[in-house]
């Protein structure tokens, strides 16, 4: 099933598509869809911290003086988000001159930074398996690992989105995209891997750890915990999320090498 690029990024097209529409076929109420970028917070910080910085620290460690190179991969990712998000504020202070653009458009600028973070991030997992396509374990265990809370994260980032009160088309449209990173990175890979060594997995780890941290700590979290209602209730699903991240631990298959 996994011995074809082709076969790889239709899978995770479908699973993409089908979870992101079911937040917009359920029609959650924005309470609702707070509980649930609370969880996907909680899922986004568990994936980051447990799952894609040991990675890297292992690649660090066998990298000896090219480590530092591979963390500062980490830091781009969440500059190159930084750098989006201020360009959004930006431009909703221009639209919103001498009103209060926090509140009209606050939930536009966490949607399409959480977006640019989730699409960066999968970029460079979807590289990662282009690149090292020809080793069965390796393809095994990214693809693995991919399938394992990419329907997750498609679930959390139409919800962010509805949150962010953009129009039906436009988060269809922002979905479509999302589903069609994994097979255009699974492609950039493996023309990648014809002419340069896999060396480049280490900082596209990096630079999706980047990403993921800033998504979950500058923009979810302040997103789910800016009002009083239910906040007991959010805490909950935050360490819920975190547990949830935790059970791609017990398989083995789900990491790489």
């Amino acid at each position: 099933m996994f011995d074809s690029p082709v076969a790889v990024g239709g899978i995770v097209v479908a699973l993409v598509l089908g979870a992101g529409a079911l937040p917009l076929v359920l029609r959650l109420s924005p309470r609702v869809l707070h509980g649930v970028v609370a969880a996907a917070c909680g899922l986004f910080l568990g994936i980051t911290f447990l799952h894609l910085l040991p990675e890297l620290g292992e690649r660090a460690r066998a990298a000896g003086g090219r480590a530092p190179a591979l963390w500062a991969s980490v830091l781009a990712g969440l500059l190159a988000v930084f750098l989006a998000d201020v360009l959004l504020r930006a431009r909703e202070e221009e639209l919103h001159e001498g009103d209060h653009p926090a509140h009209h458009g606050g939930h536009r600028v966490v949607g399409i930074a959480t977006f640019v973070g989730l699409s960066i991030h999968t970029l460079g997992g979807a590289i990662g398996i282009g690149l090292g396509f020809e080793d069965e374990a390796w393809r095994s265990t990214l693809v693995a690992a991919t399938l394992a809370h990419k329907a997750a994260e498609a679930f959390s980032l139409v919800s962010v989105l509805l949150l962010a009160e953009l129009a039906r088309r436009t988060t269809l449209a922002l979905l479509a995209a999302y589903a069609l990173v994994t097979p255009a990175g699974i492609v950039a890979g493996r023309l990648l891997a014809r002419g340069i060594a896999p060396d480049l997995l280490g900082p596209a780890e990096g630079l999706a750890a980047g990403t993921f941290l800033y998504v979950a700590v500058a923009e979810l979290l302040p997103e789910v915990f800016h009002g009083r209602a239910d906040r007991g209730l959010k805490v909950v699903l935050l360490f819920a999320g975190i547990a949830a991240s935790t059970l791609l631990l017990l398989h083995p298959e789900n990491h790489a090498p």
